[in-house]
C-alpha cells in the first residue's frame, strides 16, 4: 500500500466507484476541494483503495489479499478510524483493522429526488436571525464562530471554502445557535449536515436554515442534494424530510464509539449493554473509556459514568478536557460539581 499523490488520483476512481456513489465525501477529496488522503496497492491500476478524510475511512477493492497487505492496511487505519467500507470487507475487519472492538453503526442517506417539491423557506421567531455562513459572518466574528471555523479547517483552503461551501446559521443574540453547512461539494453534488445548541433545539432552527441552505444550493446549480446521518437520529432524519428529502438507501459504518448522536436517540438497555462493551474495550484501548462515560451516563449511571471519566483521565490519554465538556452524552452532567473537579485536574494535567 501506497500514498498517492493527487495527480495519481484518477487511477483510484474506478476502484472508488460504488462508494462514491453514495458519499460525496470521496469525490471531494479526489477533486481536491477538502483534505484528505488516498491510498493504493498501486499507482497505475489498484485493486484496493482506501480514502481518508479526518476519522473517516473509505475501504474498496478485493478482500482476496495476502497477509503481507492486510498488515499494511492495518498499519494505515488507526484504532479510532469510522469506516466506511463495501460489504465484502466486513468479514475481513479483523485482519485489516487492529481494533476489535468496533460495532456497526445503521446509517441513513437521504437525498432530493429530481420532481420533488420543495416547501418553502421556513422562518422561525423574529429573535433569530439566519444568515448565509460566509466571508463576512467570519468577520463579524459571532460567539461560536470557532464551531464553523473547525469546518472550515476541513477544507485545503479557506478561499476554497468561501468560494464552494453552502450554509446558513441562526443567529440569537450575536451567538450562533443552529447551523447547517455543506460538508463537501463535488460538482453538482454536495453533503449537508445541520447541528443545533441543545438549548435552542424543538424551535425549528434546524429546518430553517437546512431550508436556507437547500434553496441556495439550487441557486447555485448544485442540486444532487445528500444528507447522511445515524438511524437513530430521529431528529435529524424528520428535519431531512421536513424539506423536502427522500431516504435514498442504508448502509453500515462500523466504528468504535457510539451509534448516535442526541440524548434520547438509544434505548437505556441499549445503552447499559454500550456502556459493558466499551468497559471491555478499555482494558485494551484506553480511549474507550471515553465512549463507556457517555453510555453510563446515557443510562443514567452518575457514579460509573464518573468513574470512566477518572480511569480515561488516569491513563495515557491525549484527549482534551474540552472534548469530554463537548461531549453531547455528557450533557446531563453538565452541571455536576464531581464532573467539573474531573474537567480541571485534566486542564491541569494538560498545562504540566
Amino acid at each position: 500500500m501506497q500514498k498517492l499523490e493527487q495527480k495519481a488520483y484518477p487511477a483510484a476512481q474506478a476502484t472508488l466507484a460504488k462508494l462514491s456513489s453514495i458519499h460525496v465525501t470521496i469525490t471531494s477529496v479526489l477533486d481536491g476541494s477538502i483534505e484528505g488522503e488516498v491510498w493504493a496497492d498501486s499507482h497505475t491500476d489498484p485493486k484496493i483503495v482506501i480514502a481518508i478524510n479526518g476519522s473517516s475511512y473509505f475501504l474498496a477493492g478485493n478482500p482476496g489479499i495476502s497477509l503481507q497487505t492486510a498488515n499494511k492496511i492495518k498499519d494505515i487505519i488507526p484504532d479510532w478510524a469510522y469506516i466506511f467500507a463495501e460489504e465484502c470487507w466486513f468479514p475481513h475487519f479483523a485482519k485489516i483493522w487492529g481494533n476489535q472492538f468496533a460495532i456497526p453503526h445503521p446509517r441513513i442517506r437521504m437525498g432530493y429526488v429530481t420532481g420533488n417539491t420543495l416547501p418553502e423557506l421556513y422562518l422561525p421567531s423574529t429573535k433569530f436571525e439566519i444568515v448565509p455562513i460566509d466571508q463576512a459572518l467570519f468577520s463579524q466574528a459571532p460567539e461560536n464562530i470557532e464551531l464553523l471555523e473547525e469546518k472550515a479547517e476541513g477544507w485545503v483552503s479557506l478561499n476554497v471554502f468561501f468560494e464552494k461551501a453552502v450554509g446558513f446559521c441562526a443567529l440569537y443574540q450575536g451567538k450562533i445557535v443552529s447551523h447547517c453547512l455543506t460538508d463537501s461539494v463535488s460538482g453538482v453534488r454536495c453533503e449537508i449536515g445541520v447541528e443545533t445548541d441543545p438549548d435552542f433545539q424543538r424551535m425549528g432552527l434546524g429546518r430553517a436554515v437546512s431550508s436556507a441552505t437547500l434553496a441556495e444550493c439550487f441557486r447555485r446549480g448544485v442540486q444532487d442534494i445528500e444528507w447522511h446521518s445515524h438511524a437513530s437520529n430521529k431528529g435529524s432524519r424528520a428535519i431531512g424530510k421536513a424539506i423536502g428529502l427522500t431516504e435514498l438507501d442504508r448502509h453500515i459504518a462500523y466504528s468504535c464509539s457510539l451509534p448516535a448522536e442526541n440524548i434520547g436517540d438509544l434505548t437505556s438497555e441499549t445503552c447499559l449493554k454500550l456502556a459493558l462493551h466499551f468497559e471491555k474495550a478499555s482494558q485494551v484501548i484506553n480511549w474507550c473509556h471515553f465512549h463507556a462515560s457517555g453510555a453510563r451516563a446515557l443510562a443514567g449511571d452518575r457514579e460509573r459514568a464518573l468513574e470512566n471519566i477518572r480511569l480515561l483521565i488516569e491513563s495515557d490519554w491525549e484527549g482534551e478536557a474540552e472534548w469530554l465538556e463537548r461531549f453531547w452524552a455528557l450533557r446531563t452532567l453538565a452541571d455536576d460539581p464531581d464532573f467539573h473537579m474531573l474537567l480541571q485536574r485534566k486542564r491541569e494535567m494538560e498545562t504540566n
